[in-house]
C-alpha cells in the first residue's frame, strides 16, 4: 500500500517545485522562500534538499546585500555537506563564499574558498565547474594587481574549455586574458584575443556575451589611441546591457565611455552618459563604480572649462567618496565578525573534540571492568568495528607517536543500497557482518578498523608503504567476493570498492585532509567499474 504524505511534506515539495523554477544565481526572490523552509519544515527536509535551500539562501543573501547572513547559510551548508561527505555540494557554497568574501575585500579569505573549490572539482573529475572557477578565481588576483597570476589561471580555463568542448567557457575565458594583456600594456596579444572571442561570440547561443566582448574591445582600442572604436563599440554594449537591465556592467561601460568622450572632447555626450549612470538604480555592492563615475564627472567638468559645475561635481565627489568609505567600513565589519565567530567555532569544535578525545582514552586505557566498558562504548554494535570517535581517537594517538608510514584505506560496500532495497535491511545487515568478517580475515593484526558510515568502514594499516598497502586492498577485494554472504537461506552476491591513501604518521594530523584524498580514491575506484582499488600518495 502506498504511503501518503504528510501536509507538511506536500507544502516542502510545492515550494521546493517553485524554487527550482527561478533562476538559480542571485535570486532574492528565492531568499524568502527558502528561508521559511528553513525555520519551519526543515525536519522535512532531506539532506541533498536542505543542502540545496542553503545554496539557494547564500546566493540570495549575496543579491540582497545581507553579507554576513549568506556567509552563515553558506557555512551552514559546508559543515552539512562536510559530515554527510558530499565534496560536490561544497562546491557553489565555497564559491559563493569566496564572491562575498571578495566584496568584503576579504581576499585572503575569498581566494582561499576559491582555490578549495577548485580541487574539488579537480578531484571530482568536474572540468567544466574547474574552468569556471578559475574565471572567478582570476579576477580576484587582477584585482591585487597580480595580472601575471591571473592570466595563468584564464590561460588554465581555457585549456580546460578547448579539449572538452565548453565554448561559453573559452569565450569568457579569451575575454579575461585580454583584460589582463591590456593590463600589462601587451596590447597586440590583447586585441588578438579578444577578435578570437568575437569570432566564437557570432554563434546564436553565446549572444550574451557580445557586451562584455564589445566592452574589452573599446578598452583595447582606447590603449591603442583608438578613442572613436573605442565610443562605438561602448555605446554598442551599452545597448544591449541596457535590454538586459545588467546594472553593474551597464555603469562601467558608462563611465569608461565618458572618459573617452571627454579625451575626444565630446563634452555633452559624456555628460549625458554620466546624467545616465547617476540614474541607474542604487546598490551596496557599486559603491566603488558610483566614486568612479563622481570623479569622472569632476574630470569632465573641469576639461570642459565650466568652473561652478566643476565645484558641484567635486561636492558630489566627496559626498560619493564618504558614503563608499562609509560601505567599506561596514563591509569590514561584517568581515571581521564573520571570522570571529568561524574562530569561536572551530575553538568551541576543538575543545569538545579534545574532551571526547580523552574520554575515550581514558577509557580504552583503564583496567579489566573498564576496558570492557570501553569496549562497548567504543564498538559499533551491528558489527563490532570500531565507531568513529574512537578510531580517531586512535588515529590521533598514533599521530602523536614516533613517525611511520602508514596506509589509510576506505572500503565502500558496492551496490549496498540496492542490497537493502531488494532485500531488505536485516538482509543489509548481513551483509555488513559478513564483510567486516572477511575484512578481519584479510586484514593483518594491529591494523585498526573502523566503521566510518552505512556502508563504509576506514582502516588504518601502521608501518605500511604504497606496495604493502596495495597488496592489502587486493588481498580484501579477494577475500570479500570470492564468496557470497548467506541470509535466509539465500546467497548475495557482495563485491567492495577500496581507496588506499599512504603517507607518514605525522599526516594523520591533519586527517579531514587525508579523508579527502581516500574518498576521491574511492570514487575513482567506482567510476572504473567497482570491485577494484585505486591507491594515491599523499605528500607531508
Amino acid at each position: 500500500m502506498r504511503k501518503l504524505k504528510s501536509p507538511s511534506r506536500r507544502h516542502v515539495e510545492a515550494e521546493l517545485a517553485v524554487l527550482r523554477a527561478l533562476p538559480q544565481v542571485l535570486n532574492v526572490a528565492a531568499l524568502e522562500r527558502g528561508e521559511a523552509l528553513l525555520t519551519g519544515y526543515h525536519g522535512d527536509l532531506s539532506t541533498d534538499e536542505t543542502l540545496y535551500v542553503l545554496r539557494l539562501c547564500a546566493s540570495g543573501c549575496q543579491a540582497a546585500g545581507r553579507w554576513l547572513e549568506g556567509l552563515q547559510f553558506a557555512r551552514r551548508g559546508l559543515d552539512l555537506a562536510i559530515r554527510e561527505h558530499k565534496a560536490r555540494d561544497k562546491i557553489p557554497l565555497l564559491a559563493i563564499s569566496g564572491n562575498i568574501h571578495l566584496f568584503l575585500q576579504n581576499f585572503h579569505l575569498a581566494i582561499r574558498a576559491m582555490r578549495e573549490a577548485i580541487t574539488i572539482a579537480e578531484q571530482e573529475h568536474l572540468p567544466d565547474e574547474q574552468a569556471k572557477l578559475l574565471q572567478s578565481l582570476g579576477p580576484m588576483y587582477a584585482q591585487l594587481e597580480q595580472h601575471d597570476t591571473a592570466l595563468s589561471l584564464f590561460e588554465r580555463a581555457c585549456a580546460i574549455a578547448t579539449t572538452k568542448p565548453l565554448a561559453a567557457v573559452r569565450t569568457a575565458a579569451l575575454n579575461n586574458m585580454a583584460r589582463e594583456y591590456c593590463a600589462l600594456g601587451r596590447l597586440d596579444e590583447a586585441a588578438s584575443k579578444i577578435d578570437e572571442a568575437m569570432t566564437i561570440a557570432q554563434s546564436p547561443v553565446l549572444r550574451e556575451w557580445l557586451p562584455n566582448l564589445l566592452h574589452t574591445r573599446a578598452e583595447v582600442a582606447a590603449r591603442q589611441g583608438r578613442l572613436a572604436d573605442a565610443v562605438v563599440d561602448a555605446d554598442a554594449a551599452a545597448v544591449q546591457l541596457r535590454s538586459r537591465r545588467n546594472v553593474h556592467s551597464l555603469l562601467r561601460v558608462l563611465i569608461d565611455n565618458a572618459r573617452w568622450l571627454v579625451a575626444l572632447g565630446r563634452h555633452d555626450d559624456a555628460r549625458a552618459r554620466l546624467d545616465e549612470a547617476a540614474m541607474l538604480p542604487a546598490d551596496p555592492s557599486l559603491h566603488a563604480m558610483r566614486e568612479d563615475a563622481a570623479l569622472a564627472r569632476v574630470q569632465l567638468e573641469r576639461d570642459a572649462g565650466d568652473v561652478d559645475r566643476t565645484m558641484d561635481a567635486v561636492t558630489d565627489f566627496l559626498a560619493a567618496r564618504a558614503d563608499a568609505h562609509r560601505v567599506h567600513l561596514a563591509s569590514q565589519r561584517i568581515a571581521v565578525q564573520f571570522v570571529e565567530e568561524v574562530e569561536r567555532t572551530e575553538a568551541r569544535g576543538r575543545r569538545e573534540s579534545a574532551a571526547v578525545n580523552e574520554l575515550t582514552l581514558r577509557l580504552i586505557e583503564t583496567q579489566a571492568e573498564a576496558q570492557k566498558m570501553a569496549r562497548q562504548v567504543a564498538r559499533d554494535p551491528l558489527t563490532g568495528a570500531l565507531n568513529r570517535v574512537a578510531f580517531e581517537a586512535a588515529i590521533g594517538k598514533l599521530a602523536g607517536g614516533p613517525q611511520q608510514p602508514v596506509a589509510l584505506i576506505m572500503i565502500d560496500v558496492d551496490d549496498f543500497r540496492a542490497i537493502n532495497a531488494e532485500r531488505g535491511h536485516l538482509a543489509g545487515d548481513a551483509v555488513l557482518e559478513g564483510v567486516v568478517e572477511r575484512l578481519r580475515q584479510a586484514l593483518r593484526v594491529n591494523d585498526l578498523m573502523g566503521r566510518a558510515g552505512d556502508d563504509e568502514f576506514l582502516v588504518l594499516c601502521p608501518g605500511v608503504g604504497p606496495r604493502i598497502a596495495a597488496a592489502i586492498a587486493a588481498r580484501v577485494l579477494t577475500k570479500v567476493s570470492e564468496s557470497p554472504v548467506v541470509h535466509d537461506g539465500k546467497a548475495i552476491a557482495v563485491t567492495v570498492s577500496v581507496g588506499v591513501a599512504c603517507a607518514h604518521s605525522k599526516a594523520l594530523a591533519t586527517l579531514p585532509y587525508l579523508l579527502k584524498r581516500v574518498d576521491a580514491a574511492i570514487r575513482r575506484a567506482k567510476q572504473a567499474g567497482k570491485n577494484r582499488a585505486v591507491t594515491v600518495r599523499v605528500n607531508d
